[in-house]
């Protein structure tokens, strides 16, 4: 497809969203700062001052008053007393007479400048000059300073930083590379980024979304790889996002996403910062947002959610032996008990005789019919799957292992299910665990029961007709202008060196070609120095 067909009708679907945007989305005026300190007082007592945590501090310096507003509950106290207060209460009984000569000496300087420059320590200082602004500064944690007089105010950064422990990642568990993983604070996790991409022309822009929550969004990306057309894209998704609260990646990924009615995932979660290195390098873009401990990768194909972290740190060919049993059992998870069913109740002369025989004989006492016997077992495997992901971790491994063992026995003792479908379900069940995206695993769980359906209505027909339907859907979806099957569809055989299969690192050196990078290759094309055979 087309980048320029893409982006024409993509903006033509959302100038509806455009048109809102230039309209005010705040409930608080953009109106100026006033010049008397009492009245500014006056409206922030009325915004904020029925809240327990607001605080304001008020006292003179330099002959002037000043006057100090904050959260207590969002404010660093250690930060705001070395950094704000002690050194403006240090200068209470300094004589102004120096100030006054050095404000003469330049007439456009004024006193909230001076105090910026010369009294306050702290390093994020930004000025405010309407009171949208000044509130939504005392919101994401600063402290607001007001002087008498002055029509400008000051936001000095004195956030306090709440941040658990960088730890192992939960969900992309890898044997031999790093053990670290993203947190909830944003600050915390561009720098993980910034530690492994050393890079001047790595880029991290800021974009605030959600009227009330007021999320801190960022879009991380390297300026000389990325496809400029993705990045704008990405901006221009993310300022049309009209909502009064952000909580989460995922909920940021269905304003994102091309096809919000999709199963499949059109950008790739991650909790780890080495991958996310990874895509950078490799042209695509990542979307951070604060709280959250994942970060979205986009665009992003379907054979790129197949990739996982130890693919890269091992020998390529144990890598291309594991992408291929992967893929393998991803197929299993989502046909075999679909392919079960058509056999067995429609098509039963395609099984071998001998096995046919003996899966006979043992569904002889099994009261109900085949389809209900996989779909009874399919449902009590989500149930102890969900409560062992409930449930604490020691108490869950206990609830999935006894659970999945004694139920099965006892379902088979019971005359409830075959044999043989228990094995069905347990390699069902298996094999979708070995999906490295956790949500491309609910993608095939789903999936497995729509072509149960289809197998049991139509027999082998509807399961064919099933995965032709599946098929036609992946093969029309796009993640932001990339086919979502590239490089399988549109075809690029240049692309099948880290698809299917992964050659040597030293033989890696083109990025996608459907992520249309500015720069193809990741590096110079140089001689590798080989060691002479013929001196030994």
């Amino acid at each position: 497809m087309k980048f320029n067909l893409f982006w024409r009708k993509s903006v033509d679907r959302s100038k509806r969203f455009l048109l809102r945007e230039t309209q005010a989305v705040n409930t608080i005026e953009k109106t100026p700062l006033h010049a008397s300190l009492v009245k500014n007082a006056e409206v922030l007592t009325e915004r904020l001052g029925r809240n327990s945590d607001f605080a304001a501090c008020h006292f003179t310096c330099l002959d002037r008053n000043v006057s100090l507003f904050f959260l207590h509950s969002l404010a660093d106290s250690d930060r705001l007393n070395r950094q704000v207060i002690v050194p403006l209460q240090q200068r209470a009984g300094m004589f102004p007479t120096a100030v006054e000569t050095s404000l003469a000496e330049d007439e456009e300087k004024s006193l909230i400048l001076f105090i910026q420059e010369n009294i306050i320590s702290a390093s994020d200082i930004q000025r405010v000059e309407d009171w949208q602004a000044a509130i939504e500064q005392i919101l994401h944690g600063k402290a607001l300073l007001l002087v008498e007089g002055e029509s400008v105010g000051l936001a000095v950064g004195v956030k306090k930083e709440y941040s658990r422990n960088i730890e192992q990642p939960e969900t992309e568990q890898s044997v031999i590379g790093p053990k670290d993983s993203f947190v909830e604070t944003l600050n915390t996790n561009i720098g993980l980024v910034r530690q492994r991409l050393r890079d001047p022309y790595l880029r991290v822009e800021s974009i605030v979304v959600g009227r009330r929550t007021k999320q801190e969004t960022a879009v991380i990306y390297l300026a000389d790889v990325a496809n400029p057309q993705v990045v704008e894209e990405v901006r221009r998704r993310l300022s049309c996002i009209e909502t009064d609260s952000l909580i989460g990646q995922m909920q940021l990924l269905e304003y994102l996403e091309d096809n919000s009615f999709s199963l499949f995932p059109l950008m790739r979660p991650t909790e780890r910062p080495d991958v996310t290195c990874s895509y950078l390098i490799e042209g695509n873009v990542a979307v951070m947002v604060e709280g959250t401990s994942h970060a979205l990768i986009l665009p992003i194909t379907f054979f790129q959610m197949l990739e996982t972290v130890d693919d890269y740190y091992t020998s390529w060919q144990y890598a291309t032996l594991i992408r291929i049993v992967r893929m393998v059992a991803l197929f299993l998870s989502i046909t075999t008990p679909g392919l079960y069913l058509s056999l067995v109740a429609y098509n039963p002369e395609l099984i071998p005789t001998r096995l046919l025989i003996s899966m006979d004989a043992a569904r002889v006492k099994v009261a109900f019919p085949i389809f209900m016997e996989i779909f009874i077992m399919e449902f009590i495997i989500e149930i102890i799957r969900e409560a062992g992901v409930k449930l604490p971790r020691p108490v869950g491994q206990a609830v999935s292992i006894v659970g999945g063992i004694v139920i099965g026995q006892a379902a088979v003792n019971a005359n409830l299910v075959s044999p043989v479908t228990l094995v069905i379900v347990a390699l069902t069940a298996i094999s979708s665990f070995t999906s490295p995206v956790y949500y491309l695993g609910i993608t095939h769980r789903i999936l497995r029961f729509f072509l149960l359906i289809c197998s049991s209505v139509l027999g082998t027909y509807g399961f064919i007709l099933g995965l032709l339907f599946i098929h036609a859907h992946v093969a029309r979806l796009v993640s932001f202008g990339v086919p979502y099957l590239a490089p399988f569809s549109p075809l690029r055989l240049r692309d099948w060196t880290d698809m299917l299969i992964r050659i040597p690192m030293k033989k890696l050196r083109t990025r996608p070609a459907f992520l249309k990078t500015r720069k193809p290759k990741k590096g110079e094309d140089t001689p590798m120095v080989q060691r002479d055979r013929r001196n030994t």
